[in-house]
């Protein structure tokens, strides 16, 4: 499978745009937790889904996944991933008296209440929509996610369910490491793009004629 060719215009472009979108979901969520909340992707590239596999601990590594489809001008699909202490700490951002939960979870098997699971669905509603609104602005029809959904399993399961349902000829993601920064704590995680083939070609064009 061959990856997408990308000029490097339309890279710059894409990281570009990442990072103007990851500053408006910091201070969205900062309005939303009264916390000052710095959003930053520190890395952004194509890569393979397995490589996205392997950088999240392996397939068998337990993830949260918070799953956005994508509709409007580009269809597809997106998830923040984050390993499930940082998805806690994360929820607590936002939510008051979470600090314990994260020391009395198995690590085999991470929990989240309603409240907690409620949060982080927020939290990547406002991530993800941040990046497709600066998308949009270079289409000529909105881009939207849809309704949030938390999913607790392995990272292979995950991924491998949104690729299932992709009919492009590769297996590439777009792929933003993801830091959410809150004073002295840094919660690692990383937003997952991946349109179907006619949607990526349009964002691709999109990008390189910025």
């Amino acid at each position: 499978m061959n990856a997408p060719s990308i000029a490097p215009a339309a890279e710059q472009a894409l990281e570009r745009t990442f990072e103007r979108a990851m500053a408006a979901a910091g201070r969205a969520l900062g309005e939303m937790s009264g916390h000052e909340i710095h959003v930053v992707a520190t890395e952004v590239a194509w890569t393979s889904s397995a490589q996205v596999v392997e950088a999240a601990g392996g397939a068998g590594t337990i993830v949260v996944g918070i799953y956005l489809g994508i509709t409007g001008s580009l269809t597809g699909h997106s998830v923040l991933v984050l390993q499930p202490e940082g998805a806690h700490r994360l929820a607590g951002l936002l939510l008051e008296g979470f600090a314990e939960i994260a020391r009395t979870d198995d690590a085999e098997t991470p929990s989240f209440d309603d409240l907690e699971l409620s949060a982080l669905q927020e939290v990547g509603n406002v991530t993800v929509a941040a990046f497709l609104n600066e998308v949009g602005k270079h289409l000529d029809e909105p881009v939207s996610p849809t309704v949030p959904v938390a999913i607790t399993d392995m990272a292979g399961a995950i991924l491998d369910a949104i690729l299932a349902d992709l009919t492009m000829e590769h297996d590439e993601v777009l792929a933003a490491r993801t830091s959410f920064i809150n004073g002295g704590d840094t919660i690692e995680g990383a937003v997952l793009v991946l349109p179907q083939e006619e949607s990526l070609q349009r964002l691709l064009k999109a990008l390189g004629a910025e």
